[in-house]
């Protein structure tokens, strides 16, 4: 027995401070596990890969990595400065059913960004009370941005990467130590391994010094800090494909307008009522390691996301922005500890800042487009142009920054309900996002996977190279290089790679035989992409797995028979035909060429000789050579922007030599 005697009130008290500790310590897991089930659940329906350079080089990458080839792609070393997302997605790929590899990595990168919950909390307990902490937790992963956690790219490990730098710097900033010059410097090195875009981080914790600390007592600090991004940004090739982007010249003009752009979306997505409560938050505590950082990186993320718009993308990129979400809720709950002041001047900040977003025109950035990868809130509103029509989606859009303007002003009674106001709004404006991604992907799916989409690692014909020819859909090829790992190379004859990664360049010799990288092709398969232009090899065809797609088995020092650029597997010509038989030699060539009814007359020029083709006839024709190849120009009225240019109609083409040869 206990010598203390207990009272029923003391056993009472003992008895729900238990369930208190239990929720407070349990309270960060169940937010962790709760977002990764949901936002796995809502991936499911993530069906292919659709932002194909980019996931096929980290997806490749991180192949590579689990196969024990270390940085390899398409059997040569690549370099590549942010290899860390594939380091960590490559266990999945140890499964040998791609499609079960492909649910697995979903699922890895959903638990993965959804750890952002914990350095989230961390951050936020250094400034504000656990309540809103935990409320900093939830709303970093309530962002409508976790729909990236479905491709196979670098945000999902960035996101809590990220946040975790940013409190490894604030504690830096605020408490340095002896080991202060290494981990600072290691901590950013370990932000660019993951995501290049993060090099501003370096640039933050300097100005967050400058403006916060004793500099003295930073200086060795900063001094590496800097010379790090000295390195990375002066020395070629450190900083991979995106060290170009530091050596263009941009438009002032057009820098401004991408800012101005981007940066009105950001309220968006962070739910529109915590704005204002975070914009005073930051005036409060800028000269506060965390404040000072949270304005650094906004203002160099927004900075970035402008010179990329401005001189390749000319969209808006709200993606590089999204990683602040839980600093900027930070912000908005320190102005609540701080008490809410300046209260007239938060309420005329708050009314200017509604009616300037509600008369953003969103239709004037999105037009009839369903989808904007790097743009949730135009994602978002895309959604609702759907489900509710353009013209009440853009009132929706119109009156929620005036509605939740309104109960902003009820910060200081209810910060929690404002959170929890703005959270639920990202929440909403997140499945609308959800919704479209799983349209535009199913899409994707119908229209250029296989069945199965690995059909080719399924097939036993082993390696295999891709072909890629003129006029070809681009898309089918990566879609299958994406989906099958014993696609290993890409050749490429007679017009530009797909991209920027290794390719080898394809020719064929005056006697027909097919040259790769000037020698002799190997005996193998190949995988041609035959959508927009047709050839005919020596070998067999062994599969036929999409309009578009054949697999051929060549021997070696295979010849090419015929080439006929600019002829689609339907008889469709585009603008252009050139045809080509090896080996080269006079004869003629015989075709047909077709209208169909319905549809204009075309002007054809067919080596030299100009004629219309009426809508409904047939012409046959033979067309004298020396072995030069037959030529033709289509002269295409009306062809549709951006879409599948027609020409005429080709059947029957063929070409004779003058005199037969016999062995």
């Amino acid at each position: 027995m206990s010598a203390v005697p207990t009272t029923p009130v003391q056993a009472a008290a003992d008895a729900v401070a238990l369930p208190r500790a239990l929720v407070r310590y349990l309270a960060l897991p169940l937010v962790f596990a709760g977002a990764t089930l949901y936002h796995f659940l809502q991936s499911r329906g993530h069906a292919t890969p659709t932002i194909f350079n980019d996931e096929l080089l980290y997806a490749k990458l991180a192949q590579s990595l689990a196969a024990g080839h270390g940085l390899t792609l398409r059997g040569e070393h690549f370099f590549f400065p942010s290899p860390l997302a594939s380091l960590v997605q490559a266990p999945v790929w140890l499964l040998r059913s791609m499609t079960d590899a492909y649910a697995a990595a979903k699922l890895l990168n959903a638990a993965v960004m959804s750890a952002a919950v914990f350095p989230s909390y961390w951050l936020a307990r250094r400034v504000v009370r656990p309540s809103f902490a935990l409320l900093t937790a939830v709303a970093a992963v309530t962002t409508p941005a976790m729909v990236y956690h479905g491709y196979l790219m670098s945000e999902a490990l960035a996101y809590p990467v990220f946040l975790t730098v940013v409190a490894i710097l604030a504690n830096a900033v605020a408490k340095p130590a002896r080991w202060t010059p290494l981990i600072v410097p290691a901590a950013c090195v370990l932000a660019i391994a993951t995501r290049v875009q993060f090099i501003v981080l370096a640039l933050a914790y300097v100005a967050a010094v400058a403006v916060c600390g004793n500099f003295r007592r930073h200086a060795l600090t900063a001094a590496s800090t800097s010379a790090l991004v000295v390195v990375l940004v002066a020395v070629p090739g450190t900083l991979g494909q995106y060290g170009g982007a530091a050596h263009e010249t941009y438009n002032p003009g057009a820098i401004a307008h991408w800012a101005l752009t981007t940066g009105y979306l950001l309220p968006f997505s962070l739910g529109l009522a915590v704005v204002p409560g975070a914009v005073f938050g930051l005036a409060l505590t800028w000269r506060q390691p965390i404040g000072a950082i949270t304005i650094a990186c906004t203002a160099l993320f927004l900075g970035q996301a402008a010179l990329i718009s401005a001189g390749e993308a000319h969209r808006p990129l709200e993606r590089y922005l999204f990683y602040v979400t839980p600093l900027l809720f930070i912000a908005f709950f320190a102005y609540v500890e701080h008490g809410a002041p300046l209260r007239l001047a938060y309420t005329l900040a708050t009314c200017i800042g509604a009616v300037a977003l509600s008369l953003v025109s969103l239709p004037g950035l999105t037009g009839t487009a369903a989808f904007f990868f790097d743009s949730v809130t135009l994602s978002g509103f895309a959604r609702a142009g759907y489900l509710l029509g353009l013209a009440n989606a853009s009132l929706l859009y119109s009156l929620a920054p005036l509605a939740l303007g309104a109960a902003a002003l009820a910060v200081r009674r209810a910060p929690h309900a404002v959170a929890l106001l703005a959270i639920g709004v990202s929440i909403a404006t997140g499945a609308g996002v959800y919704a479209t991604d799983r349209l535009v992907t199913a899409f994707s799916a119908r229209t250029f996977d296989t069945s199965p989409p690995d059909w080719l690692d399924r097939s036993g014909l082993g390696p295999a190279s891709y072909l890629v020819l003129p006029y070809g859909n681009y898309f089918l090829g990566t879609n299958l290089e994406s989906w099958n790992r014993d696609l290993r190379h890409v050749l490429v004859l007679g017009t530009k790679p797909p991209d920027e990664y290794p390719s080898a360049r394809v020719t064929i010799a005056a006697d027909g035989t097919l040259d790769v990288d000037g020698r002799p092709a190997a005996a193998q398969t190949i995988v041609a992409n035959v959508s927009g232009s047709a050839i005919a090899l020596d070998g067999r065809a062994v599969a036929h797995p999409l309009d578009g797609l054949v697999a051929y088995r060549i021997p070696a020092g295979t010849h090419v028979r015929w080439f006929a650029r600019g002829l689609a597997p339907d008889g469709w010509t585009g603008t252009k035909l050139r045809y080509q038989a090896w080996p080269a030699r006079s004869g003629r060539y015989e075709l047909r060429i077709a209208v169909p009814r319905g549809t204009a007359a075309r002007k054809v020029d067919l080596d030299g000789r100009r004629f219309v083709v009426s809508p409904g006839t047939t012409w046959r024709l033979t067309v004298p050579t020396d072995g030069s190849p037959l030529k033709m120009n289509v002269d295409v009225p009306d062809a549709p922007l951006g879409g599948r240019v027609l020409g005429v109609k080709i059947s029957g083409l063929r070409f004779l030599p003058r005199r037969p040869q016999h062995p």
